[in-house]
Formats: structure tokens, sequence, C-alpha cells
């Protein structure tokens, strides 16, 4: 027939059982969409119609579509940079990038972002019908390439970002989906490097606010001095050094989400005043007279307990009623076992390679390992291995070189024995021991000060000044 598919008479495997091929349509433009759903639902294409990106994550949650046409500005969205998103969780699928800015210069970048094709508006029928024969073939080609090695990616693409198998995590993005579009505050707690950031960014995608800024925080990685000025900004001559005025991450997150990291770190003479924005919606900048009306949903992260933290009486408990409306605790690394192989791949892909493989007793040594640094330790390892493996299977040696004593260390965490260090050895002098501790503490906490002291169970201030006093410098931050 003239209006089918060359290519669909002979897809059907591509798509199971389904007895339709599926084609996302993403563009603004009613007029354009109708069009376009009319002349491939002509085609036997199952049209899967979105005016915009948070239509689109809707069909997505369903499972991938065989092709997907894109219109490379959306409103305020930015058609090209989902394209990119989508291609790096789906690259089996097809993709057309339409516009009606016609140059090359657009062109180029949809097509470094990840389109097989772009065409410009308006979409003639033939060019269009010449364009899904062609993405078809290479839909075609991919699945035959790529097999089942993404079959796990493509578990929950509502979520794009978090890679999961596990029903712990499958429990924490369920609660996500339903508080994202309530505009409430969040409170998301779990150990360093289990992905709170990850978590809030989610939240904010899928929530109202998504078309304004997610502007984040970490409250562990500034002196307590510059805390209150990062927040709700500064006048000019509020300080010295403040020959501008500069506005505060709340002013900045208007209309949007502030993400507070490490709000248990936040200096408890700046909590009454974060409270006093959340309770009336305004804020005044350090040196200012006037006070400015702010609108932006609170999602905090923290890996303290924020309970024991109010009842030591570092935190506020009016404030903790404020951000905590919501809690959601992630799970470390190893109570999610079943995403270690996954996430493995995952990173292995993102250091461009998907050469290498674990070997059985590999897979064992990291699975009775406890991973305390969790998902960011077991993304360093992987970046490691890549360059200490060549034969193209990690073994046990080669985990067990990497993580040395830690690896018995971790395992006590889970409650194994440890093998007895031996007992002959020369007397170390107590600042020598001191100082490799504090170093130590700091290297596993990627320079994060707070998270160094409470590992080494110091004040955060008393270790600022034996940094200072030994001249050690350190940047304090922690990226979740």
């Amino acid at each position: 027939m003239e209006d089918s598919f060359s290519v669909s008479i002979n897809t059907d495997k591509l798509s199971g059982s389904a007895p339709l091929l599926s084609v996302l349509v993403v563009d603004d433009e009613e007029w354009t969409l109708r069009t376009l759903t009319h002349l491939l639902s002509g085609w036997n294409l199952q049209v899967l119609p979105a005016q915009n990106l948070a239509d689109a994550f809707r069909h997505l949650k369903s499972g991938m579509p065989d092709l997907t046409i894109i219109d490379a500005y959306l409103g305020d969205e930015d058609g090209v940079a989902f394209t990119g998103e989508l291609r790096r969780q789906f690259p089996q699928a097809g993709i057309l990038v339409i516009s009606k800015e016609d140059t090359d210069a657009l062109a180029r970048r949809a097509i470094e972002a990840g389109a097989d094709h772009f065409l410009s508006k308006p979409v003639s029928k033939s060019d269009l019908r010449l364009n899904m024969d062609r993405l078809l073939e290479l839909r075609r080609e991919r699945a035959v390439l790529f097999g089942t090695n993404v079959r796990h990616e493509l578990m929950n693409p509502l979520f794009p970002e978090i890679l999961t198998q596990s029903e712990s995590m499958g429990s924490v993005l369920r609660l996500v989906e339903k508080v994202a579009p309530r505009d409430m505050s969040v409170l998301v707690h779990g150990e360093s490097g289990t992905g709170k950031e990850l978590v809030a960014r989610a939240i904010h995608k899928l929530s109202s606010r998504s078309r304004c800024n997610f502007v984040e925080l970490n409250c562990a990685a500034l002196p307590p001095n510059l805390v209150e000025s990062e927040l709700f900004g500064h006048e000019k001559g509020a300080f010295t050094g403040a020959i501008v005025s500069r506005a505060g991450k709340i002013e900045q997150a208007q209309g949007g989400t502030l993400f507070l990291d490490e709000v248990g770190d936040l200096p408890l003479e700046i909590q009454p005043k974060l409270l006093r924005a959340l309770q009336e919606k305004r804020i005044t900048r350090v040196g200012g007279q006037g006070s400015t009306e702010c609108d932006f949903r609170l999602v905090c992260a923290t890996n303290h307990d924020l309970v024991e933290e109010v009842r030591a009486g570092r935190f506020r408990e009016d404030l903790f009623y404020r951000v905590a409306v919501f809690p959601i605790k992630l799970p470390p690394l190893r109570e999610r076992m079943d995403d270690l192989e996954l996430l493995f791949s995952h990173f292995l892909r993102q250091e461009r390679t998907d050469k290498l493989v674990l070997s059985p007793d590999a897979l064992q040594t990291m699975r009775d390992y406890a991973w305390p640094g969790n998902v960011r330790e077991l993304r360093n390892f992987v970046q490691a291995v890549t360059l200490l493996v060549d034969s193209g299977q990690v073994e046990r040696s080669n985990v067990e070189a990497y993580f040395g004593s830690r690896l018995e260390w971790g395992r006590t965490l889970t409650g194994e024995s440890v093998v007895s260090l031996p007992l002959k050895r020369e007397v170390r002098k107590l600042a020598d021991i001191e100082q490799e501790e504090i170093m130590f503490a700091l290297a596993e906490n990627h320079g994060n000060v707070s998270d160094a002291a409470k590992a080494l169970g110091m004040g955060r201030a008393t270790l600022y000044k034996w940094l200072k006093r030994h001249d050690v410098g350190c940047e304090g931050t922690a990226s979740e």
C-alpha cells in the first residue's frame, strides 16, 4: 500500500506481541502535533502525543518507544537536551528532531546530542515517510546489536538517572512519584554516596516547578559565616568584600526548587531565618532593609539522624517539622545488592568500555563487601579497575588488590569475622597516628570536613582548627 511503511511489514519482532510500533511525538504546537499524529496513525503506527516534557515522561513510564519525533524548541523547554537524555537511556530508539529553525548549527547540535536525523518544519509527507523508514531500519539493527544488554536500564524511564532493579529502591521511587506533584517539603535521608541529590532532582523534574530553576547549596561545604550570605544574598557593602549586591540561593530558586544538601550542618544561628522564610515566604538580604517575597519548594538531604540532632540541641525542632514534612530514606548499596552488576555495567559504559566482565569469585567478593561509600565508592572502583585490568576479566585478586585492608574492614559492617592483625609492631607517635587518621577520614569523605569530623568523633570547628594549624588545604565539599 502506498501509505504503509515498507519496513514495518517485517518488524513485528521488534515490538514482541504488540500489534503496532510506537512513536513518541513531542511538539508544543497543537496543529503540528495533530498533523503528525494523523499521518503516523494512517501508516499503522501507534502515536504517543506530548505537548511538553511532562507529557513525554508520562508516556515513557510505560516503556521505550520504538521511534521518537522531537521539536527542538518546546516553549521554555529544550528538546535537544531531552534528545541527549533519551539517547543515553534508550540507545535502541530511532530519534528524529524537527524545528522551524533550519540552521546547520542546530542540526549539528541535534545530531551530536543523539538524534539520527534532522528535518526543518513544515515537514512534508514524503520526507517524514522516508525518515520513518530509515529510523525503523536503524531500530531493527540496534535491537540485534544491543540484544538484552540494555534490558535493565529500561525498567523505569520516569527516573532516567536512577538505575535500579531492587525492590528497596523501587519503593523509594514510588514514593518520589507520589510526592513530586505535591508542593510539600521533602527530607531525603541516607548515607553518603546513596544518591540523595539524584532523588532531589527527580522530585523537581516531576513537579509543577520543573520549568524553573533547581538550585542547590551544600550546607557542609561552606564556613558558617558564609552560609547566610549564600542562602539569603547580600547588599553592596554589607561586609568586607561585598562590592556588589548579590541574590542568594533562595532568590535564585524563585518559582523552582531549593535543595539544601547536608541540612543537618546548617549553623544553628541561621536556622530561625530559614524557618521565617518558610513561614512568611519573605527574606531579607544580609545588610538589606526591606524584605523580598520568595516562592520556592524546599527539598533537603542529610546523612545525620535529625531527630538525634534535635535532641542534642543542634537542630531546631520547629525547623525539623518544616523540612521533614515528607521523609524519604534511601537504602545503602549493601541493602540493594540486586543492583550491583547493573551499576557496575552502567559505570563501565560511562568509562566508554563494556569489554570487562566480572568473574564469579570477583562478584562474590564484591557482594561480601559492605560498600560504606555506597554507589559513589562503586563508581570509583569501576574507574580504577578499567585501568588496572588488562585481561578483559576482573578477578577476585583485582578486587582484593584495590580495596586492601578496607575489604576486611568493610566486612565487619556485615557481621563477618576479621582476620586478626599481627601484634608485633613498632610503637608509633600519637601525632603521626592523629595526622594519618585525619587525612584518611578526609579522603574517605571526599574532602567533606563535617563528615570527616563526625567519623573521627570530633567537632567540626576542632577539625577546622587542626587543618589551619597544620596548613592543610581542604575544599570541604561533598557531591551526592
